[in-house]
């Protein structure tokens, strides 16, 4: 891999693939003003002072807090996980669009009811002013991508079938399985005596990243090295310990691993599955799949689009606002679900396409290691309809996330020296 490519080259498809679908998507908006009729100007900085117009074009924000990842990958203290504040706003942060014929500032009262990242693709409808500024009125989103028909699920006499989520196993190289990751592996497997009829009716488990608990280095206590470089060692008791539990649950389950952040495999995205060779004994079931993070599959008829959280943590850094479910709602209306890769987000830079734009929209869409179990039901303007879900953490909140295949309904289980299912738990009638 070699990070000597333009990241235009991700920018320039983002906005060629986007642009059509604005433009349609912005006629329907603003076509039939009955005061004035807007024109769409195609580029940004061809824009006449005083007429209504809308332009098309990719949100840049510069926030003086906000970190440089350009910078970080060129600079050898990114090695090392580089600090990262909270939130990136600031008075002073300065809002732009920016098009193939330049960047325009954007201003108006207007932006204050709109979530802007870097990287997002939208339609702004507005005027130029005096100073050369673009003042907006409104904004258009492209909305939801189309979206394949849901099949039927259960016939008659069978139960629902459930899809389990979860996320934060977060396991210590420094500890043995926890008594809850030890009851969730028994659970799964289906050896909790009164539990086996639910566990049987859960026929996958998606883990979203965040497996085992941040590396440490080890100490080695020997004196280092004058010259050359001296390899730092880490402690793989963790990946030993996660195989063993691997390795339970996918002897009677399908199991897709997905990497996060903490995971042993490179942090930019999209990031490669944590290599099968890593668990000796998980590896031996043909149940068991190491996948990529974003992550896309077909179960059953539904179409499941995931991420480890990565997304959605750095989005919520550009806003005040702390509504994270409506954040990740937001990257599906974008057509985007990690639009501030690579401003902000690590991210490998794809020569010629960009492969985080949501080309079909997905049934459910979750986002992994979240602070608290939240679901929404969103719909598009052509009937489509996606659950969304943020997953928590099971290393703080004990709680997996259950997915009726049915339904589509999600509710959470919690495992805390027992299993207990909330209030829209697991309906195991026929």
């Amino acid at each position: 891999r070699s990070f000597n490519r333009q990241y235009a080259e991700m920018y320039y498809p983002r906005l060629v693939q986007l642009r059509p679908i604005l433009v349609e998507k912005a006629k329907e908006r603003w076509g039939y003003l009955p005061a004035e009729k807007p024109v769409y100007v195609p580029k940004a900085l061809e824009v006449l002072a005083g007429e209504l117009c809308y332009i098309i074009g990719t949100i840049y924000m510069e926030m003086s807090t906000k970190p440089n990842v350009l910078r970080d990958l060129n600079e050898e203290s990114s090695l090392i996980d580089p600090s990262v504040p909270e939130k990136y706003r600031s008075e002073n942060d300065v809002i732009a669009l920016e098009d193939e014929s330049g960047r325009v500032e954007l201003t108006g009262q207007h932006l204050k009811k709109e979530h802007l990242v870097s990287g997002a693709v939208i339609a702004v409808l507005g005027k130029e002013t005096p100073s050369g500024a673009f003042e907006i009125f409104d904004a258009c989103l492209p909305g939801l991508s189309p979206q394949r028909p849901l099949k039927a699920q259960t016939k008659p006499g069978e139960c629902h079938k459930y899809v389990a989520i979860l996320s934060g196993l977060s396991i210590d190289s420094e500890a043995a399985l926890g008594l809850n990751t030890q009851l969730l592996s028994e659970f799964l497997s289906g050896e909790l005596g009164s539990n086996q009829q639910s566990s049987a009716c859960i026929t996958r488990l998606i883990i979203a990243g965040n497996s085992v608990g941040k590396a440490k280095a080890v100490e080695s206590g020997e004196k280092g090295q004058k010259y050359g470089y001296e390899a730092t060692r880490y402690n793989s008791s963790a990946i030993d310990i996660l195989d063993d539990f691997l390795d339970d649950v996918s002897s009677s389950l399908e199991i897709d691993l997905m990497p996060g952040p903490n995971d042993p495999t490179a942090v930019h995205l999209p990031q490669k599955p944590i290599h099968p060779f890593m668990f000796s004994k998980a590896k031996m079931h043909s149940t068991f799949n190491t996948v990529t993070n974003p992550y896309c599959c077909d179960i059953d008829g539904v179409n499941f689009l995931g991420t480890s959280g990565q997304n959605v943590d750095d989005i919520y850094r550009y806003s005040n606002d702390e509504n994270r479910l409506k954040m990740a709602e937001l990257t599906l209306f974008w057509q985007h679900i990690a639009p501030t890769a690579p401003d902000t987000l690590w991210c490998y830079p794809l020569a010629g396409e960009d492969s985080f734009l949501v080309k079909e929209c997905p049934h459910v869409y979750f986002i992994g290691n979240q602070p608290e179990f939240e679901t929404s039901d969103i719909q598009g303007h052509d009937g489509q309809k996606v659950r969304v879900i943020l997953v928590p953490s099971f290393q703080k909140t004990g709680q997996i996330v259950l997915v009726n295949l049915d339904t589509l309904e999600a509710s959470t289980l919690k495992i805390s020296g027992e299993i207990t299912h909330d209030k829209d738990g697991m309906d195991l009638s026929h």
